[in-house]
C-alpha cells in the first residue's frame, strides 16, 4: 500500500536563506513549481538556476545578500514587506563550514562561521518576527546538525553554531505561540551538498556511507514542506532529525 501527499503553495510566499545550492536550492524549486513565489536569498545563485525552466524561474525573486551583513538583511527584509502583503514561511539555511582544529583556526575563521551560521539567522529573525506577529501566523524554520550533538575533529565552529540554534529557535517558538507562528529545527542528516561535500574528508565520506548513509538533498524536501505547510499547525518548538538515510536514497560517493 502506498500513501502519497502533495502539497500546492498557490500565492504563497516564502523566504529561503542559503538557496543558491544544497538543500536551500531543491526546496526552492519544489516550491516554486508548486505555485509559490520564493524569495531566494544567496550571495550566489548559479546552481539553483541551472536548468531552470522559465515558469520556474518567474516565481523566484533572487536576492543577492550576505546574510552576515546586519545592514543589508534589514534592508532586504524592509524591501520584501513593502513588495509583498504577507510572508507564509522563512527557511533559513545560509551556512558554510570549515574543517579546521581549533587551535588551528584564525578569530576570523571562528567569527565568520558564527557571523553566517548563527547571526545571520538572527539578524532574518529580527526582520521577520514583526510581520509574522503583525498577520498572526507562519512558519520559521532553521537548520541545526548532527555534529551539534556529536561533534566531529576540525568541525568545532559549525557544530557550536548549530547547537546554538536549537536553543535560539525553542526560545522564538515561546515567543511567538500566541502569535499563531510555528518555529522549528530540522537536522537534514548527511546530504551530498557543497557544505558537506567541499570540507569532508575520504575518510569521513566513507563513515558515513557505510553507517547512516549520504543522501541527495532532494530526500528532505518532503519533511520541509510539512514543516512549512498548514500539515503542521500544531507543531512548534521542536526539533525533527533525519539522521539514517534509507536504502533507496543513498547515493554513491567518489
Amino acid at each position: 500500500m502506498t500513501i502519497s501527499v502533495s502539497y500546492r503553495f498557490d500565492d504563497a510566499v516564502v523566504l529561503i536563506t542559503g538557496a543558491g545550492s544544497g538543500i536551500g536550492a531543491a526546496l526552492a524549486r519544489h516550491c516554486a513549481r508548486e505555485g509559490a513565489t520564493v524569495i531566494a536569498v544567496d550571495r550566489r545563485h548559479e546552481p539553483l538556476l541551472s536548468k531552470m525552466e522559465n515558469s520556474v524561474r518567474d516565481r523566484i525573486d533572487l536576492r543577492a545578500v550576505d546574510v552576515s551583513n546586519e545592514a543589508d538583511v534589514a534592508a532586504m527584509l524592509d524591501d520584501v514587506k513593502r513588495k509583498y502583503p504577507r510572508l507564509d514561511a522563512a527557511v533559513l539555511g545560509a551556512a558554510i563550514q570549515y574543517r579546521t582544529d581549533l587551535d588551528q583556526m584564525s578569530p576570523a575563521q571562528w567569527r565568520e562561521v558564527i557571523d553566517i551560521n548563527l547571526n545571520g539567522v538572527f539578524y532574518c529573525l529580527q526582520g521577520i518576527i514583526p510581520l509574522l506577529k503583525a498577520q498572526r501566523g507562519g512558519s520559521i524554520v532553521a537548520f541545526t546538525s548532527g555534529l551539534a550533538l556529536t561533534g566531529w575533529a576540525g568541525a568545532g565552529a559549525y557544530a557550536a553554531s548549530k547547537a546554538a540554534l536549537i536553543g535560539l529557535i525553542k526560545s522564538v517558538a515561546h515567543e511567538l505561540k500566541d502569535f499563531n507562528v510555528r518555529a522549528n529545527v530540522l537536522s537534514p542528516g548527511v546530504r551530498a551538498t557543497p557544505i558537506f561535500l567541499d570540507v569532508s574528508s575520504q575518510d569521513e565520506r566513507e563513515f558515513y556511507r557505510r553507517t547512516i548513509g549520504v543522501s541527495e538533498p532532494e530526500g528532505v524536501v518532503p519533511t520541509l514542506l510539512y514543516l512549512i505547510s498548514d500539515a503542521s499547525v500544531n507543531l512548534t518548538g521542536v526539533v525533527i532529525e533525519h539522521r539514517i538515510s534509507p536504502a533507496s536514497e543513498r547515493v554513491a560517493l567518489s
